[in-house]
Formats: structure tokens, sequence, C-alpha cells
């Protein structure tokens, strides 16, 4: 007597697979332009920022009158901060395999880690301050609270910076894997951390703390948001 065996269960479609994978792989490359415009978004949230030489009566009144905006900024940083980290494990997997670079992809993944640490980092004290309220505290404390923030985006971060955007550019210049006008892109944002890292020894004037007119961190960000949308466009053509 013949005993009939059940049907083996189906696998999965592979255009189901190809499709889910794309999905992912589109996500991971727009992520960084998502992070760019959230970005920039918590950058105005508390109006104008200061400049780093701005008197202690300035930065008292700011942070003062400014409270709600300035922590809406600190909220939406902490978005952005979360779609660039998604944005940055896909950016290492495609430097290492389709630009054939690992070595220079761990660079970009290290130099990037530091960057944003940095930056956090330096973010925290001012963010407390501005959330307890700036109003009934020394404004000595406010001043070095202030000033840990601008070092922090400006001449402490420049050198995480420079790596951040020299290495990927390295192997786009090699590969050819993207337009290599981002490499020029990249080359001017190069030059603007190397005038921040001057600022460290300026307490006034344009390139205090590395200040550099505040051209710095956007042209970083707007590189960040050039190479999202070209890697998106590249996943898409491919399909």
């Amino acid at each position: 007597m013949m005993h009939l065996q059940p049907p083996a269960a189906a696998a999965p479609a592979p255009t189901l697979r190809r499709t889910n994978d794309l999905t992912w792989r589109r996500a991971g490359a727009a992520s960084g332009a998502v992070g760019a415009a959230v970005y920039v978004a918590s950058a105005f949230a508390g109006g104008s920022p200061l400049a780093p030489d701005a008197s202690a009566t300035e930065i008292a009144a700011h942070l003062r009158e400014a409270r709600t905006g300035l922590l809406l900024g600190f909220l939406l940083a902490s978005i952005a901060v979360t779609f660039l980290l998604w944005f940055l494990g896909y950016l290492r997997d495609f430097l290492a395999v389709e630009g054939g670079a690992p070595a220079l992809a761990n660079a970009t993944f290290a130099s990037w880690i530091a960057l944003l640490a940095i930056i956090l980092g330096g973010t925290v004290p001012l963010a407390a301050i501005v959330w307890r309220g700036a109003g009934g505290l020394d404004p000595a404390l406010v001043q070095l609270a202030f000033d840990a923030n601008n070092l922090s985006l400006y001449a402490l971060s420049a050198g995480a910076a420079l790596v951040s955007v020299l290495a990927p550019i390295i192997v786009i210049w090699r590969s050819g894997v993207l337009p290599r006008w981002l490499v020029v892109l990249g080359a001017i944002e190069i030059a603007a951390n190397v005038v921040e890292l001057g600022g460290m020894f300026t307490r006034s004037g344009f390139n205090a703390a590395g200040y550099a007119g505040g051209v710095g961190p956007f042209l970083w960000i707007l590189w960040v948001g050039a190479l999202s949308i070209t890697m998106t466009r590249r996943v898409t053509a491919a399909d």
C-alpha cells in the first residue's frame, strides 16, 4: 500500500526575497539624507545659533528665551543621529563590498563614531543646563557648557570629521563607484575642517573655537545628504 507524503512547504518566492532586500537597501541608502534634513532642522529650532565669542550675558539670555526651541533642537538632533548611524552601517558595507576597500570602510566607520561621540559628549552639559533652566545658574558655569558645546562641534571634532569624509572620497576616487563630484564637495568640507583645527587657539572673531563662520558642520551634513541621495539613486537604477 502506497503512503502519500505531504507536500513540502513551498520556499519563499525569490522575487519576494529580492523585493525585501531592495527595500532595505533603499532605506539604508536614504537614511543619510533623512538624518541630514533632521539635523538641519535641529540646528535652527532654537533660532539663529550664537557665535562662540558671545558674552555670558548674551548666552544666558538666549538659553532662557529660546528654551523650548533649544530643547526641541536637542531632541531632533538625537533623532538625526539615529538615522545617521543607520546610514553609517550601510555606508560601511558599501565601501567595503562595492568600493572594494575594507580598510577604508573601517576607517570611515571609526571616524564617524568618534565624530558623533565628541559632539554628543560636548552637547550634554549645555542640554542639561537648558533643561534645568539657565536663569538661576552661575553665569560662568553656563558659559563653560556653551564653550564645551562649541569646541566639540568645531575644533575638537574637526579631525574626526576630516577623516570621516577623506576615507570615503578616496574610495570613490579610486573605484568610480559613485560620481566624482562627491570628491570635490568632500574636499571643500575637508578644507573647512583644516580651518576649524586652527581655531583651537582663537577665543574671539570669525574662527573662535574653530567656528569658521559655522560652515563646517553644514558642509559635512550637505556632503552626507548628497552622498545618501546619490547612493539611493544608484540602488534604484540597479533594480
